[in-house]
């Protein structure tokens, strides 16, 4: 097991050093071991596959996430009084093969004995081992992996009650991760997509960021025709939806007038008030004036793809 300095958490250092080690090699953190096996209810293998495969990027910090961190050094610190031990956040990220995972509490920050993952919820109520969540046991599994270290859940649930639970010892679940990331990782760097991505449905976003377009072609079968028709379809009632918002929009404009508010009954149910219009950058009169300041302010976006339909006669 190597340390490594660790950056500000979720910062983009953060990720870059989560994403590729120091020889290229794709590694995981510990909190994608569940999306590894399958079992994460937020992302999927193919969305880890996609997320590996092309740069990491920066997230907005979200409710859950904020709330976990303020709370974080106080479930590590009863962590330690339950436990009776002194714990400490580690300044180090820790790396083992596919892995390089930072730890909430350690008793060791050099040489770990003892790991704490700390959890806040608000979707389950944890008393004993029995109800950890699965996705909580792989985190927990492939920190075992990478420190050999006894682990302890020190969680605040959707109860208020805050309890301390040794991690299940589980041999094969940890192999298990040892292998999956090692064959996981190969995939990735090669850019061979695994065979159970065939067995469900992709959502698109994803698709298109494991397989690059190409011009290429591919025959669709006619059973499965019926899904281009959706499309068609629904265009053609968000079209109708468009068309009937207007209507209505403008039948009630005609009665409100100079007025802000439409009441029914006496209580509002409509407004239509006057808003300061939006302030923009005029980019085409900055480049002509200063092209060269609008050169160094450009950024490329991330490539996407558009899929839209071309109509031919018997299509549908």
């Amino acid at each position: 097991m190597k340390l490594i300095e660790k950056p500000p958490h979720g910062s983009l250092d953060w990720l870059l050093k989560r994403h590729r080690d120091p020889d290229g090699n794709v590694v995981f953190g510990a909190s994608e071991a569940p999306a590894l096996m399958n079992q994460s209810p937020y992302m999927s293998r193919p969305q880890l596959f996609a997320a590996k495969l092309n740069e990491p990027q920066v997230g907005k910090e979200t409710a859950a996430f904020r709330r976990g961190n303020l709370l974080e050094p106080v479930l590590v610190e009863e962590a330690g009084v339950v436990l009776g031990i002194p714990l400490k956040t580690p300044p180090f990220m820790y790396h083992n093969g596919r892995w390089i995972i930072s730890l909430d509490g350690v008793d060791d920050s050099f040489v770990p004995n003892v790991v704490v993952e700390a959890k806040t919820t608000t979707r389950y109520r944890i008393r004993d081992a029995e109800d950890l969540p699965q996705e909580w046991l792989w985190q927990g599994w492939a920190q075992r992996l990478v420190t050999g270290a006894e682990v302890y859940f020190s969680v605040l649930d959707n109860e208020q009650n805050i309890s301390v639970i040794p991690l299940p010892e589980n041999a094969d679940a940890v192999q298990r991760l040892a292998d999956e990331a090692e064959a996981f990782g190969h995939a990735i760097q090669t850019n061979m997509p695994p065979e159970d991505f065939d067995r469900d449905v992709i959502d698109a976003d994803t698709v298109a960021s494991i397989w690059r377009a190409t011009p290429t072609s591919v025959e669709i079968p006619e059973t499965e025709m019926r899904w281009l028709q959706e499309i068609v379809h629904a265009k053609e009632l968000i079209a109708e939806g468009e068309a009937l918002k207007k209507l209505a929009e403008d039948h009630l404009a005609n009665l409100l007038k100079n007025n802000e508010i439409g009441t029914f009954n006496g209580t509002k149910v409509l407004s239509w008030k006057e808003q300061a219009g939006r302030t923009s950058l005029d980019t085409k009169a900055l480049k002509e004036a200063h092209p060269e300041i609008a050169a160094q302010f450009e950024r490329q976006g991330k490539p996407f793809r558009v899929m839209r339909t071309h109509k031919v006669a018997g299509a549908f």
